[in-house]
């Protein structure tokens, strides 16, 4: 792998630029594409001029979330460039890569991996919490088949109940079924399953 040692002073368009203020180089290979590409979706930075190198720095900026940082099993380094960085974040970064006895380059790497892991595995979860949480809520639909003379007996009971406007109100907009029933009959059943959810909450 190509290492570009930037602690030295370089010229730049005929300008000497001191060491911190220096690109750093990146050799990435398609795996890390991959990687960086993820968090340019999850993190939604489509129309920046310098999108990939954009995405870097943010992934930099976001780095203290990790609680570890793995090294991703990248294969060949195909894609070889630079990203320029703020003079105490590449300070800082160049440090934090020699505390780990890392190359910066393989250290950014890794941040990028492990954001882009940790992310995935947010999703997933908020995902698996969300499909719970439907889950647990679902509702059980019961399904009583009355006869005329029952049905007769149940207006009869419920005749003051069924002329309440609100609840013919919530009724009247639900679709009717295809097996002829009426706004009064899916009353009735909006009242049976009242009171059946009552005497199952005592």
């Amino acid at each position: 792998m190509k290492i570009n040692n930037l602690n030295v002073l370089e010229k730049v368009q005929g300008f000497v630029r001191p060491p911190e203020e220096n690109q750093i180089g990146l050799s990435l290979s398609y795996q890390d594409v991959l990687a960086l590409r993820s968090l340019i979706s999850r993190w939604n930075l489509y129309g920046k001029a310098d999108l990939y190198g954009e995405t870097i720095r943010k992934a930099i900026d976001e780095r203290h979330a990790l609680k570890e940082v793995t090294l991703s099993k990248t294969g060949r380094h195909i894609n070889q460039g630079t990203v320029w960085l703020e003079k105490d974040v590449r300070k800082a970064i160049l440090k934090e890569a020699n505390k780990l006895g890392l190359e910066p380059a393989d250290y950014i790497r890794g941040i990028i991996y492990s954001l882009n892991q940790k992310l995935a595995h947010e999703e997933v979860a908020e995902r698996e919490r969300q499909n719970q949480l439907r889950h647990d809520n679902r509702k059980i639909p019961l399904q009583l088949i009355l006869d005329k003379e029952l049905r007769e007996k149940l207006y009869k009971r419920f005749d003051k109940e069924l002329k309440d406007r609100e609840l013919w109100e919530k009724v009247k907009r639900r679709s009717s079924p295809q097996n002829g029933t009426t706004v009064e009959d899916r009353m009735l059943a909006e009242l049976l399953n009242n009171h059946l959810l009552e005497y199952l909450k005592k």
